[in-house]
């Protein structure tokens, strides 16, 4: 049996950027199913599409063919049109901590990680741009905490 779910999406928009399929498929169904826009990317491929679509949140794996996530991050902080998005940093690393937070990340998750606070975290940051549309214009990037 297929089942079919109507969507409002009015939680926001989350960029996917992971070279894993299953785990690009496993985030689109979860997020979906709670209301969120879903892009996904690989690599260098985030990069023009998060200036396009403008996603309140990237969700963005630390190790990837081609460009890491620690370039891609670096890349959309230094360009002013993607420079305020957050950014979640996804991975299995030992140093995910210090890893995100050479890549300016907003936050992190360890891989495997619990579909809950997979939620509660993209819940808190999805939020923050939901709630502060103009903080660009500020000059920076949400703080965090």
């Amino acid at each position: 049996m297929i089942q079919t779910y109507m969507h409002d999406y009015d939680r926001g928009s989350i960029l996917v950027v992971d070279d894993d399929p299953d785990i690009v498929d496993l985030l689109r169904e979860v997020l979906e199913i709670n209301d969120y826009r879903v892009e996904t990317a690989v690599g260098a491929g985030a990069l023009s599409l998060a200036r396009d679509a403008r996603p309140d949140l990237i969700l963005l794996d630390l190790h990837m063919p081609g460009m890491d996530g620690v370039e891609v991050s670096r890349r959309l902080r230094a360009d002013p049109a993607t420079s305020s998005i957050s950014i979640i940093a996804l991975s299995a690393a030992h140093d995910l901590r210090e890893r995100a937070a050479e890549m300016a990340a907003d936050d992190y998750l360890d891989k495997p990680f619990e579909l809950s606070k997979l939620l509660a975290c993209v819940d808190r940051w999805a939020s923050r741009s939901l709630i502060t549309p103009l903080r660009a214009v500020g000059g920076g990037r949400a703080a965090a905490g």
